[in-house]
């Protein structure tokens, strides 16, 4: 072979090793740009999946308009462990209240028949779960609430007045005895007496004694209260220390109905719940008044197509619903 021939032999064959190197590289280039686009989708797969998880794990919306300051709620959990409670105690031979659920009810004797098919459905339905509640009675409408609290099969939770329980202890006494809670509103409900003092002091001692009258009714000592005209911005720290120290549990609102503004009015006061409820779980305050008697039933019927069920409360079942976000209350 000439060195000339050598010459453009040994090129060709530098030049097919090049080429060899270069493919080779080239392959390997390509293996490492599929490689990171599937690190890269993998990633982001994760990446969103724990964006989804982390959006529906967000309880609702905490916001009622401005006209109340709405408290700290239990979330999806919360509702969902009051709910599932709520479920047993309907399967719990036709019951909605169990033996031992709350100490502050005996059971009422047409709790024997089964709960509505209606609320059974809400119940199983969704995490959904409303308190009603009742201030400022009893009166002269108390027993008509207990009436067509009756008639639905649900029971409620009232907060009643110190100085309005003589003449009415049939009437609460028979409340009681049909599954609903009777919780503490004061004995005066007088504003001045109660928190212009200067200290807790009053407030306590009003409460103290409206316990034992209650107690001496229904045969239960209430511990759950609702301030009058609410918590804030009456009570303070210090404030909410005494009445931690006192042992009551204390209760405020996520829907103001608004009845008291509403006389007359019951379409109105309708209208003020489709509005502002929309949580989870809702402690709605009314009061007793006419105008929410001939609105209860449409608000219930409201509510229960909106998937909600209906629970009272009960002292082993206590969640915090109050302005201060205070989980000791």
């Amino acid at each position: 072979m000439s060195n000339i021939e050598q010459k453009e032999f040994e090129n060709a064959s530098t030049g097919s090793r090049q080429d060899l190197t270069r493919k080779k590289s080239g392959g390997r280039f390509k293996k490492r740009i599929i490689f990171s686009a599937i690190v890269l989708s993998c990633t982001a797969l994760i990446m969103s999946g724990a964006a989804m998880n982390s959006y529906f794990s967000v309880s609702a919306p905490q916001g009622n308009g401005a006209s109340i300051v709405t408290p700290k709620l239990a979330g999806f959990n919360e509702s969902s462990r009051i709910l599932e409670g709520l479920a047993s105690e309907n399967d719990n031979n036709g019951h909605n209240e169990t033996n031992t659920a709350s100490p502050e009810a005996d059971k009422p004797a047409h709790s024997e028949e089964p709960p509505s098919a209606t609320e059974n459905k809400a119940a199983k339905s969704a995490p959904k779960v409303a308190y009603l509640t009742f201030d400022d009675g009893p009166g002269p409408y108390t027993d008509k609430i207990v009436e067509i609290l009756n008639q639905h099969s649900i029971h409620a939770t009232f907060f009643v007045i110190g100085n309005q329980l003589k003449g009415y202890e049939d009437s609460v006494k028979a409340a009681s005895g049909s599954g609903n809670y009777i919780g503490l509103h004061s004995m005066t409900h007088n504003k001045k007496n109660l928190y212009e003092s200067g200290s807790s002091a009053y407030f306590i001692k009003e409460f103290k004694r409206e316990q034992k009258m209650v107690e001496k009714i229904t045969g239960h000592s209430p511990s759950l209260i609702r301030a009058p005209y609410g918590s804030k911005p009456q009570i303070n720290k210090k404030f909410r220390d005494d009445i931690v120290e006192s042992g009551f549990k204390m209760w405020d609102w996520t829907v103001d109905s608004k009845d008291w503004q509403h006389t007359g009015k019951p379409d109105k006061v309708l209208q003020e719940i489709k509005r502002q409820v929309h949580r989870d779980v809702e402690v709605i305050l009314f009061h007793e008044k006419k105008q929410t008697v001939e609105a209860l039933p449409q608000i219930i019927d409201y509510l229960t197509n909106k998937g909600y069920a209906f629970a009272v409360y009960k002292p082993d079942r206590h969640f915090s619903v109050n302005f201060a976000n205070d989980s000791r209350l």
